[in-house]
């Protein structure tokens, strides 16, 4: 099963698309009713919103705002290029490295944003930080297939097993997470509560 864990406007037109995409999932950053589709909520730091979120994304390049993030355990992923010792520390407490194709799409030096993408690739996996590909799309027309994404992984310098594992195994410990809380059996990282205690 993949997840696209970046999704910034969400229909049932998308929801379709995902799925025609190839995905089972998706992190939404906005309002959606669902069924039969897994959806987690999310929210970025920058936003302004009150609102309570399953998954928290931090997008800010300054490095002291990252460490500080990092060192209070307050966020799930940072979206953003990040330099050793930030990512060792993001792979001590299992904060994920998020890369979205929409970042490379959009922009207007592809080639500066394809080398820090790689540089950050060649971080996490050497300090083993967890790595989610996503497209980031803010419309149905940046959607990506799972193909597609597991492919920008290759590029950016995971192998097939690994690039696959970008798109499911981190969005699947988040999705049990939620499951676990929605059931009062989580307390917090590596903290819960076990059937009959």
């Amino acid at each position: 099963m993949f997840y696209d864990f970046w999704i910034e406007n969400y229909t049932e037109e998308t929801k379709k698309l995902l799925k025609k995409l190839g995905f089972s999932g998706a992190c939404i950053f906005g309002e959606a009713e669902e069924k039969g589709f897994i959806l987690v909520k999310g929210k970025s730091i920058k936003s302004k919103t009150n609102e309570t979120a399953e998954f928290l994304i931090l997008e800010n390049r300054d490095e002291k705002i990252q460490r500080a993030a990092i060192k209070n355990n307050s966020v799930d992923g940072i979206r953003a290029f990040v330099n050793y010792p930030a990512i060792k520390e993001m792979a001590e407490r299992k904060i994920a490295l998020v890369i979205c194709f929409n970042d490379l799409l959009n922009s207007s030096d592809t080639k500066k944003i394809l080398y820090l993408m790689k540089k950050s690739i060649t971080l996490a996996k050497k300090y083993k930080t967890p790595i989610v590909i996503a497209s980031g799309a803010r419309n149905n027309w940046e959607l990506r297939s799972a193909s597609e994404l597991i492919g920008f992984g290759e590029v950016l310098g995971l192998n097939a097993e690994e690039a696959k594992k970008a798109l499911n195994w981190f969005q699947e410990k988040i999705i049990e997470r939620n499951k676990l809380k929605s059931e009062g059996k989580y307390i917090g990282p590596g903290v819960i509560i076990k059937h009959g205690s």
